[in-house]
């Protein structure tokens, strides 16, 4: 039984193409429609409020700098997934003012299987909104998602409910559906570990009890020919972000993209006195990792279950990294699926997974591969 109804993707990035696409697959009868879109549906304001309010089934997603379909990147476009399953969609409000520990993020049913989180990538707490959610699942509850926004990095609405569109605000999508994940980033040490000394939120102002952004532009330009007076500042930072120590021995990717008169701002928290390693990479470890994630999850499975449709929430800054290369990383993924599973996601600014070990996290420069999982006498009917 497949997880997706249908699929529908058209390049055309209007309400009124939005309309079309989302008539045509409800005549697959789905329960609920996952919502992809890039940019330009970021203006889409009280139209698309209008019409959401008159669709039959709930909706969620949101705006992403681009798609994926298969094996295939689109920078421009609407895609719309039918789900076969039934989906509950929340949403809470004003998350960056707003104390996590003040919120209820208590699920509405006890047969929920996963929840994918979205969140407007511009907002603060993010962090803290997810150990919300962590307290409120079962032990087996899978748990995935990532950033919406743009890369004009400027508040705006960037996702969908059934309530509409939102701004500095968290999506919780209740799922029946199971899922496994695979999560791979595939970057390596550089240089380090450095202390953490003073931070705010996604904020490093010290290392090692030094500028944070000094020892950063000191320790980059001895490792490499790039002088970030002749550059723009994340033109370098997306090669050496930083890589956050955890207990478990992994390293937790952590994006510089801007710098201020405060410090080195990350997307993403920064717990206070954390080592921090910066990193570097190579196209071809980061590929490989992300594939072969996919391939070790697929080992994993449980015998009595199989795979179906997936979703891929890949870093954007992956894609500006590996450029051309970035096809090829969506080309080794599918293959490791197999062609005829369908594949659908998109380019996210941060992305959410909930690992082996119990932590769930917001990631940068990382790919999480989510994959149905579908019974044996499901599949045969």
């Amino acid at each position: 039984m497949a997880v997706f109804t249908d699929v529908r993707f058209t390049s055309d990035v209007t309400v009124q193409a939005l309309a079309e696409s989302v008539s045509l697959l409800m005549s697959s009868n789905p329960k609920g429609i996952m919502l992809l879109c890039t940019d330009e549906a970021a203006s889409w304001g009280e139209t698309f409020n209008l019409w959401v309010n008159k669709l039959k089934v709930p909706i969620f997603g949101g705006v992403f700098p681009g798609l994926i379909v298969n094996s295939r990147f689109e920078p421009k476009g609407i895609l719309a997934v039918g789900l076969a399953n039934d989906i509950h969609v929340s949403v809470i409000e004003n998350i960056s003012n707003i104390s996590p520990h003040s919120v209820n993020v208590s699920l509405t049913s006890s047969s929920v299987h996963s929840v994918v989180i979205m969140a407007d990538a511009l907002s603060r707490q993010i962090d803290g909104y997810l150990q919300q959610v962590l307290h409120s699942i079962s032990d087996d509850c899978c748990v995935f998602g990532g950033g919406a926004g743009t890369l004009a990095s400027h508040p705006q609405p960037c996702l969908f409910s059934p309530k509409g569109m939102h701004q500095d605000a968290m999506l919780l999508v209740e799922m029946t559906t199971e899922w496994d994940l695979a999560v791979g980033h595939g970057w390596e040490v550089l240089a380090g570990p450095y202390l953490a000394n003073k931070v705010d939120d996604n904020r490093i102002v010290e290392l090692n009890f030094e500028s944070a952004d000094k020892l950063y532009q000191r320790v980059v330009e001895e490792h490499s020919s790039l002088l970030f007076d002749e550059h723009d500042f994340f033109d370098i930072a997306k090669t050496f972000p930083f890589g956050l120590a955890r207990l478990d021995d992994t390293v937790l990717i952590r994006d510089p993209i801007k710098v201020d008169e405060k410090g080195l701002i990350c997307a993403g928290d920064i717990p206070e006195n954390t080592m921090l390693y910066i990193m570097r990479g190579d196209a071809q470890k980061l590929i490989s990792a992300a594939s072969g994630a996919v391939r070790n999850t697929l080992v994993n499975m449980i015998s009595t279950q199989h795979m179906g449709d997936c979703i891929l929430f890949d870093c954007v800054s992956r894609q500006l990294f590996l450029r051309d290369e970035f096809t090829r990383e969506l080309q080794q993924i599918h293959a490791e699926l197999g062609q005829h599973h369908r594949l659908v996601g998109g380019l996210v600014l941060g992305e959410i997974a909930l690992d082996e070990s119990g932590i769930l996290s917001l990631h940068n420069k990382t790919a999480v591969t989510a994959l149905a999982r579908v019974n044996a006498e499901e599949r045969v009917r």
